[in-house]
């Protein structure tokens, strides 16, 4: 709290009285300034941060001092934001890591010098939030991001690199995987260096030329058109979308393609099936309609279809969400299967996509309980947006838990557009495995249960 007493007569919004209209509450902040209740909330309501700009909280501050608003009457406005705030820092170390790493390493055991870095991470990133998860996300920087002559993206068009269909087309992994996405530049075909205005990546050549359109766009002639450069075809060395000849380059959303996953190429394991025991699971992918399966309260219900785009040649149905949240879980008494649950490690996982006429979005949580049902550990994927032509694999690996007696999977799912009828996410193929080889399985598992591994 502050040491010192706001002696101003005045609000410095409104410039009306602070003191002698009841009308107009007046508020201190934990800075110690003081202002109209109204006015502070009207301030912070139009801080709000909006998928359609880069996050930017200066409106979150006291304008006196530039401390972040602080006040119990102003938690309602000020609460996504300060999360908000501690997301973006946390990628803030990430993207400094990756651009000033001898810096960053170098002020291991410096914290001024850390705080440093990080207060210029601030000042020179850009962040967006993502429009399919609604997460931060890095987007460029704030010189590119705040040129005069700067794209102009729609808020629909910005995905982080975990939601965007392009990335899912190549890994498995978007989310984990994300600093290891070789993007192509959207104006040619060699891969990109930089990514601007939320979700536009350029190689250095291009990002030069977009430089120049937009210095010349800031002396008042407006900015011209940057042309795409033509893709040459059988001569280009860079691998093109799936039936295509030529790499579309241009300025539409279609032009962005990730080349390849770094990560997954170099370690092929990683897309690999992990040994384990077989699928704890009752039916996994609704071909028995919805048995085994708890719906939650309060929420949609999923319901089940036949099978349009095939993920193996035995399943023959899928589970299908509507234009609401649906939200279903199974749980599995894990102390019915192994010797002892709180030394097993666990792979929770499922498959999922899209239709191609309505977009939609998906997540998937895992719960471990204790004999008493008491909450030990619980973690989730990122909402992700489902791909429209292929089954996406979303897993989450649980290392051992002291006194874990049951598991619990949770799957999400809805459309985007709020159509009417089942058109929302789709998934199949939801499995809880014991992970381990066969000679370590034979330890795990209680006799007479192996027999159905």
């Amino acid at each position: 709290m502050a040491t010192f007493t706001d002696t101003s007569t005045e609000c410095a919004i409104c410039l009306n009285a602070l003191d002698g209209n009841p009308d107009e509450k007046t508020i201190t902040l934990s800075c110690g300034h003081r202002w109209h209740l109204a006015c502070l909330k009207e301030q912070l309501e139009n801080a709000q941060p909006s998928r359609s700009k880069r996050l930017i909280f200066s409106g979150c501050r006291c304008a006196k001092c530039a401390a972040f608003c602080d006040h119990p009457e102003l938690e309602n406005l000020t609460r996504r934001t300060d999360v908000l705030r501690e997301k973006v820092d946390v990628l803030v170390v990430e993207q400094l890591r990756v651009d000033a790493p001898e810096s960053w390493r170098g002020a291991a055991n410096d914290t001024v010098a850390r705080s440093r870095l990080i207060d210029d991470g601030r000042r020179s990133y850009a962040f967006y939030l993502c429009g399919g998860c609604e997460e931060p996300y890095f987007g460029g920087t704030v010189e590119c991001a705040d040129e005069a002559g700067g794209e102009l993206i729609t808020s629909e068009d910005r995905l982080c690199q975990a939601c965007s269909p392009k990335s899912q087309v190549i890994c498995q992994h978007t989310f984990e995987h994300r600093p290891y996405h070789v993007w192509k530049c959207r104006y040619c075909c060699n891969p990109s260096s930089f990514v601007c205005y939320g979700n536009v990546h350029f190689c250095s050549r291009c990002h030069d030329r977009n430089s120049r359109r937009a210095r010349y766009g800031s002396h008042g002639l407006g900015p011209p058109i940057l042309e795409g450069i033509p893709c040459t075809g059988d001569s280009c060395p860079f691998p093109k979308p799936e039936g295509a000849t030529h790499h579309s380059n241009g300025s539409a959303l279609e032009c962005e393609q990730v080349y390849y996953c770094a990560l997954c190429e170099s370690s092929p394991s990683l897309t690999q099936e992990l040994p384990g025991s077989r699928n704890f699971i009752n039916n996994p992918s609704g071909e028995e309609g919805t048995r085994g399966w708890r719906h939650h309260p309060r929420r949609a219900r999923w319901a089940v279809e036949d099978m349009d785009i095939s993920v193996d040649e035995s399943t023959r149905a899928n589970f299908v969400s509507n234009f609401q949240w649906c939200s279903m879980s199974q749980t599995i008494p894990l102390h019915q299967y192994v010797r002892h649950p709180s030394m097993v490690r666990l792979e929770i996982s499922s498959k999922f996509m899209g239709r191609t006429d309505c977009p939609s979005v998906f997540k998937m949580e895992a719960v471990v309980t204790n004999s008493q049902r008491r909450l030990l550990h619980r973690t989730s994927t990122p909402q992700c947006t489902a791909p429209v032509d292929f089954w996406e694999k979303a897993s989450l690996i649980i290392d051992a838990i002291a006194g874990a007696h049951e598991v619990t999977i949770i799957v999400h799912g809805k459309d985007s557009r709020f159509w009417q009828g089942n058109y929302g996410s789709k998934v199949c193929h939801c499995s809880i495995r014991v992970l381990g080889t066969e000679e370590e399985l034979q330890n795990i598992i209680l006799p007479g249960m192996l027999d159905t591994f």
